[in-house]
This record gives structure tokens, sequence and C-alpha cells, in this order.
């Protein structure tokens, strides 16, 4: 399958990596291609992987992946083409933190407080795409293939339209994810970005990124 991904940074690039090794094509979608870490990115995934402008990406995937700063999210949705989302699954990683980086608690903030949550937001910028949330409370070296010694992870979902939640589970499951939870509507990804806010603050309350959730049934 061949996926986009929208944003360069880290989640983006491991994102890119893992999805590659286990069968897709993908092109990441950045405004500075000439960067040292993507040449050396494009330079070790030359088979399958490739560069490209935002619109680039966003035309070249049937499924999307949105890894953008928050506060560049929607300029990069407009420079990418809102066209080019039409029908299209789009898996939203981001969280809406408002950059000011995390205080004396370990605590960051989310930048909407009491308005709709990023993924809502994106989903309303987006019409006639199916947002679904995920990947967005686990670090950059657990989305693809994440093992821990205490158990399977859990990733949690949501999004409105069930074909594309199953799509993503679909995806997640070859990714390694072996429990995915369907939380609902998009309306969840609030509580799901507070999930990575606590996943951070355990992170700078300890100094240890290795962590992730899980859901306990009996």
């Amino acid at each position: 399958m061949k996926i986009g991904i929208l944003g360069s940074g880290a989640a983006g690039l491991a994102l890119g990596s893992g999805l590659i090794r286990i069968g897709h094509a993908v092109m990441i979608g950045t405004r500075r291609p000439e960067q040292e870490k993507l040449q050396e990115w494009l330079h070790q995934h030359q088979k399958d992987g490739q560069l490209g402008t935002f619109a680039e990406a966003a035309a070249y995937g049937d499924v999307l992946i949105l890894c953008t700063n928050w506060q560049g999210t929607k300029a990069a949705i407009e420079m990418a083409g809102i066209w080019n989302f039409k029908k299209k699954v789009v898996i939203d990683v981001t969280n809406p933190l408002d950059g000011k980086g995390p205080d004396k608690a370990g605590r960051l903030e989310l930048a909407l407080r009491n308005a709709a949550s990023g993924g809502e937001q994106i989903q309303a910028w987006l019409q006639d795409a199916h947002v679904v949330k995920a990947f967005n409370s686990i670090g950059n070296p657990y989305m693809i293939m994440p093992r821990f010694k205490e158990g399977e992870p859990t990733m949690f979902v949501a999004g409105n339209d069930d074909l594309a939640k199953k799509a993503v589970e679909d995806l997640l499951r070859q990714a390694g994810w072996k429990d995915v939870v369907d939380t609902g509507e998009i309306e969840m990804s609030r509580h799901l970005e507070s999930l990575a806010v606590i996943w951070c603050a355990y992170g700078f309350r300890t100094g240890t990124w290795n962590h992730a959730f899980r859901l306990l049934r009996e």
C-alpha cells in the first residue's frame, strides 16, 4: 500500500521506516527535503521511500498520516491541498500541545483547553476525509512492532467511520499491535490526547521513555 506521511520529524521518520519494513511504500511530505536527516533517511530507503512536498505526499498516499507539529498542522493541510484528502483515511498522530514545554511537575499543556480536541479540529478541516486518531500516546521507537517486558501494549483509536477504523486496525496489526481498542467517535480524541500528556509526564518525571499503556481485562 502507498502511504503518505505529512511531517518529517522524529515520529514521521520512525513511522515511515517502520511501515517500509513491513512492506509498504512511503512518501514523506516536508517543507525542507534538503535536510541532512531526510537525505539520510532517503538513502536508507531508496527502494520504497520517497521525499516530496506536502501536496505530493497527500496525492501519493492511499492512506495519509498526519505527524506535524500542532502549530503547523493547519498550514500543512492547506499546503497539501484539501482535495488530496477526499475520501481517504487520515491517521491523526498529532497532539495539540501549546509548545511551552513541561512545567516543574513534568506536565505539558494542551493548547486547545476547552475547545474541540485536535482530532475533532482536523476532522472539521477535512470534512470529506475519514480521520482516525492513533499512534499519539506511544514513543516513536515503539510505534512499529512494540515490545515490552511486561506484556502487550494497547493502542487506542477514535474516529467517526467504522470502516476507516477497521482499515487503521488492520494496519496496526500489521505493525505488531495485537491489542487495538476502539474508544468511539472522534470526540474521544480529547481523552486520547490527554493520555499523551500522562505518557510524557511519566517520562519527564522518571527520565525514561520506554513505557506504554495497557488495558487489562479479567
